[in-house]
């Protein structure tokens, strides 16, 4: 392959010229967020029956409790933060709850990842469940993560923070989500702990990080949408997402971005 620039011959798999260091057309075609999802879903939607009972425990188990517990924190059981403990504390607290109950929407990738095709289903669900330790550890990060960036944005009661600071953590959370994205799947099928299969991320995917954020929104909003028509619909949308991100990682690696 020639690069469409200076013409210079470059690999198959490189996402730079080595000549004149423009990047390829590999980020816009081969590895398009858009074009991963629709061979996703081709592949998925003439097995969404056999993935429904595979999505049912992260449903129950996950986005119901984390969805009462975030409308009790928000209404009946609002905890007061007008102190530096009592913040710390309420902090602590809303991690804690979250992290109990966010691993079993992760739970998933375990089968995916354990088992070619998209008919995880029951097969899957014994290899998910035995899965829910190291994702609690990866909930627990993450929320440790959320934390540190609220206290660094909002400041401390009596001791606020300078407001351009609230624009930062938007911008932090979004960045967070475009770096964990692949991080589960890299966890399962190279058996890296979360340190690793972040670093590998962060340091080898960066070429396609807008390509990862645009898959962060689109599945984003299916779920939300499928969690607001009655939470039915995430029987369909659960599984996908954990398919969606498997091809898409795959693909990354397929490409040997991890080599670049």
């Amino acid at each position: 392959m020639r690069c469409r620039h200076c013409n210079t011959r470059r690999a198959e798999h490189d996402v730079w010229c080595p000549n004149c260091q423009r990047q390829s057309s590999l980020v816009k075609n081969e590895l398009s967020a858009m074009r991963s999802l629709k061979a996703t879903w081709a592949n998925y939607k003439p097995n969404i029956s056999i993935n429904v009972p595979l999505a049912v425990p992260a449903i129950i188990l996950g986005i119901i409790p984390l969805l009462i517990v975030v409308w009790l924190l928000n209404t009946s059981l609002i905890l007061p933060m007008d102190t530096t403990p009592k913040l710390l504390l309420n902090l602590l607290i809303k991690s804690t709850l979250v992290s109990m109950f966010l691993p079993f929407t992760l739970l998933g990738f375990r089968a995916v990842c354990a088992l070619e095709g998209y008919q995880a289903g029951k097969p899957g669900l014994f290899l998910a469940f035995k899965a829910y330790p190291r994702y609690l550890l990866f909930s627990v990060i993450n929320c440790l993560y959320f934390v540190v960036i609220y206290l660094i944005c909002f400041g401390f009661p009596g001791f606020g923070s300078d407001p351009i600071l609230r624009l930062v953590w938007i911008v932090l959370v979004n960045y967070w989500a475009a770096l964990i994205l692949p991080v589960p799947i890299l966890m399962e099928d190279r058996e890296m702990i979360f340190r690793d299969a972040f670093t590998l991320a962060r340091r080898h995917f960066g070429v396609v990080r807008w390509n990862i954020y645009l898959m962060v929104l689109v599945l984003a909003a299916l779920n939300l949408v499928a969690t607001l028509v009655l939470i039915v619909p995430l029987a369909i949308t659960i599984p996908f997402t954990w398919y969606a991100i498997r091809d898409y990682t795959r693909t990354l690696l397929e490409y040997e971005l991890d080599k670049q």
